[in-house]
């Protein structure tokens, strides 16, 4: 355990960072001036506590947005932009469509197309999403810009498991697609089907600006048989990002400060923490830069643990294992088991951990066990604040994972 002086100035160091994280303006979003803050404040922490820090660059779309509504019938109806998406303002007539075959219709070039129904009931995977794909989605994108309406509106509601907390929750999320976008609310769209063939007119108030941004990497040790530690620093549009997920790397930068030169002069295994830039972002580009660089070699990589979630206020940090052997899932067993605070939860697909896991690589995941409250109640949304943060949880995790690599077995 740690000494006493050492607990309490690492909780006010973690509290500081908290406020520093979600406080940078606008958001923490990919190419974003917060979001270069962020990254900037925390490659600073690490060289602080004396670790080896690099911060490479890679481009990435950044996006603004300021509203926008549709006017038809004699309303005007709020409409909340898709993320990443095109801005218009564009006039025709209003199609409704709810099923894919509906998609192939002649009369729907130039149309103001509203999505509803089965058609409008899961987020669609981005086109160059690089880590998984949908067939049916890829087809649908496909048909929606092969029918060319002027402006794409979808009737969603809440989707927690993807999409947090957001609501309306965004259909299609994708810098790569060719058509303004936006969604509205099943209430809002109340008796749109009476007005189908009505001319409605369509402000979208969104721009896509070219960008760059940086992971953080502080290392320790060799780098052919290591530990990675990570955490995504990137939050999305509009949110502070407190338990998604500030949480996650004040938790690397507690761990920076535990592990430090001046405390361990030596540590048995190599270790790298990993701010990686994009889980947020729908074309995860710091994640791809980084395995630009170590994507060949991730046989390297002894473990992967990923935090994401974790902190949530009311309950106990929970971890999952994936492709760990026996002795290693023993060692992580042993290691965690002074801490009450952080014990075996469900397993946790969403989340940077499964590039790892699907590659048949040793990952974990560190979360919370009230995974399914946190969706539903603040992930991804203005709600995630730093009052939704237990700041001991977050201490604990830190010590709990610093003990795991300090106790690594030799060889």
């Amino acid at each position: 355990m740690l000494p006493k002086d050492l607990s309490a100035r690492l909780e006010s160091s973690a509290a500081e960072q908290l406020t520093a994280l979600c406080s940078v303006t606008p958001d923490r979003r990919p190419g974003s001036v917060g979001n270069l803050e962020a990254t900037g404040y925390a490659a600073a922490v690490f060289a602080e506590a004396g670790w080896e820090v690099t911060s490479p660059e890679f481009p990435c779309l950044d996006w603004y947005t300021d509203g926008g509504e549709m006017v038809v019938g004699g309303r005007s109806i709020a409409l909340t932009p898709s993320p990443y998406g095109l801005g218009v303002v564009a006039s025709g007539p209003l199609r409704l469509v709810g099923e894919a075959v509906d998609l192939e219709r002649s009369d729907l070039a130039g149309s103001i197309l509203v999505l509803e129904g089965p058609l409008a009931g899961e987020p669609l995977t981005p086109k160059a999403y690089p880590f998984y794909g949908s067939d049916e989605h890829a087809r649908i994108v496909a048909a929606l810009e092969a029918a060319s309406p002027a402006a794409v509106l979808a009737v969603t509601g809440k989707y927690p498991s993807l999409c947090g907390a957001l609501d309306p929750f965004p259909l299609i999320e994708d810098g790569d697609f060719t058509i303004p976008t936006a969604n509205l609310r099943p209430d809002d769209a109340r008796g749109l089907s009476d007005l189908a063939g009505a001319q409605a007119t369509v402000n979208i108030r969104s721009e896509r600006r070219p960008a760059r941004a940086r992971n953080v990497i502080a290392t320790r040790g060799r780098s052919e048989r290591r530990v990675t530690l990570m955490a995504h620093v990137d939050s999305k549009p509009g949110t502070p990002g407190a338990v998604d997920n500030a949480t996650g790397v004040i938790v690397l930068l507690t761990i920076a400060q535990i592990l430090s030169p001046g405390r361990y002069a030596e540590l048995p295994v190599g270790v790298e923490l990993l701010a990686v830039n994009g889980e947020d972002h729908y074309a995860a580009p710091g994640e791809v830069d980084w395995l630009a660089t170590n994507g060949e070699r991730l046989e390297e990589i002894a473990l992967v643990l990923n935090l994401d979630g974790a902190g949530y206020r009311g309950g106990n940090s929970a971890y999952s294992t994936y492709n760990l052997d026996s002795d290693l899932e023993a060692h992580v067993a042993a290691a965690f088991a002074g801490y009450a605070s952080l014990v075996r939860g469900p397993e946790f697909y969403q989340s940077d951990h499964t590039i790892f896991a699907m590659r048949g690589r040793p990952a974990m995941a560190i979360t919370t066990e009230l995974v399914d409250e946190m969706l539903e109640s603040l992930f991804h949304s203005a709600a995630d604040t730093p009052a939704q943060v237990d700041i001991g949880l977050l201490i604990d995790a830190a010590e709990a994972i610093s003990e795991l690599v300090l106790t690594w077995p030799a060889g």
